[in-house]
């Protein structure tokens, strides 16, 4: 069975640091997982007419990842982050690889908390 990569976004200023603010982080790092693994890394810049433009424009990098990693989040971004289905997960960590593995703990934890038996 090839189960298909999943990627998460984790909005930075610098690529190492969660930005404190989602709405006005510079851009976002992309992680693709396979198999509970990191395959890929990608930064993805927002441009500034993007962000002046709406929100929908700033989250025009997010199209194709399942969840973001963010310290805070305001409404606006929440709404739309949820009616396009992509998982937020807070996080207090402020270091990106920190608040990757707290993440994979979490998703490792639920998985194995989850009965496969009828």
């Amino acid at each position: 069975m090839n189960l298909p990569a999943m990627k998460i976004a984790i909005p930075t200023n610098d690529g190492l640091t969660l930005s404190p603010d989602f709405g006005l982080a510079k851009g976002f790092l992309i992680l693709t997982l396979e198999l509970g693994k990191i395959t890929r890394e990608e930064m993805r810049w927002n441009k500034l007419s993007e962000v002046l433009c709406s929100p929908e424009g700033f989250l025009n990098h997010l199209h194709d990842c399942r969840a973001v990693l963010v310290s805070a989040i305001g409404p606006t971004y929440k709404g739309l982050l949820e009616r396009q289905e992509t998982e937020i997960v807070r996080t207090k960590e402020s270091i990106i690889t920190n608040a990757y593995l707290t993440y994979r703990e979490t998703i490792l934890r639920k998985e194995s908390n989850t009965c496969c038996c009828p």
